[in-house]
């Protein structure tokens, strides 16, 4: 299993996928009425897709994944351990906040994917269960921090939260992937030994499942490709 997407719930998604495309430098593949999605390759042909799915009432208010940017031409996994990098906040067209490391000028585009953050009731805790279900490692310096096996790409970073999750649905999530050879009924196993729960939700057949990690963070997995695509 793997990560693959990560979702912005939008009302606008073809004018707040390209905003992210400019800001990233990534690749329309998909854009009609359900939405727009588009790739951001990294080293070694791995890539993670920024998905903007139609949500005809989305709610900005309830975010609790924050993309990280950073001007810099290459992402080292030895940044990891710097708790708090001087950063400013910014906010997409849709709302979506995002924070752009060591004050770069976003007019610097394209910009890199530095992280991704996660608010959570136990930063420590929450880091191994998504270590365990992506197979990043935890950084050496952080074990709030985690960084793919290859050294590149997007960190995972586990903040303690502003306040307890509510029930709103968080308006930016992550997807996984199940690859060829895993078992759904272990991988679900293993999500609920972890303190993870299977969300039921009202949103009618889909091919993918959605499920809370401990802090009540939404996530879904998604069913293992019909060809070879994995990252």
């Amino acid at each position: 299993m793997y990560w693959e997407n990560l979702v912005f719930d939008a009302a606008m998604p073809h004018e707040q996928g390209k905003y992210w495309e400019e800001l990233l430098d990534t690749e329309t593949f998909t854009d009609n009425e359900g939405g727009l999605e588009t790739r951001l390759q990294f080293s070694g042909g791995r890539y993670l897709d920024l998905c903007f799915p139609t949500v005809s009432d989305p709610e900005p208010a309830s975010q609790r994944v924050f993309p990280v940017l950073a001007s810099s031409g290459r992402i080292a996994s030895s940044d990891a351990g710097k708790k708090n990098p001087p950063r400013e906040e910014r906010n997409d067209i849709a709302g979506r906040q995002y924070f752009v490391l060591n004050g770069s000028a976003e007019r610097a585009r394209p910009l890199n994917l530095f992280a991704v953050e996660l608010r959570s009731a136990n930063p420590e805790r929450d880091a191994q269960f998504w270590a365990n279900l992506t197979g990043f490692r935890t950084d050496s310096q952080d074990p709030t921090v985690l960084v793919h096996p290859s050294g590149t790409g997007a960190l995972i970073r586990l903040v303690p939260e502003m306040q307890p999750k509510t029930a709103a649905k968080s308006s930016v999530h992550l997807d996984l992937r199940l690859e060829p050879g895993d078992d759904p009924k272990q991988i679900v196993e293993m999500v609920q030994e972890q303190g993870g729960t299977e969300l039921d939700h009202k949103w009618g057949e889909v091919p993918w499942r959605v499920f809370l990690d401990p802090s009540g963070n939404e996530f879904c997995i998604l069913p293992a490709p019909a060809a070879n695509s994995q990252p």
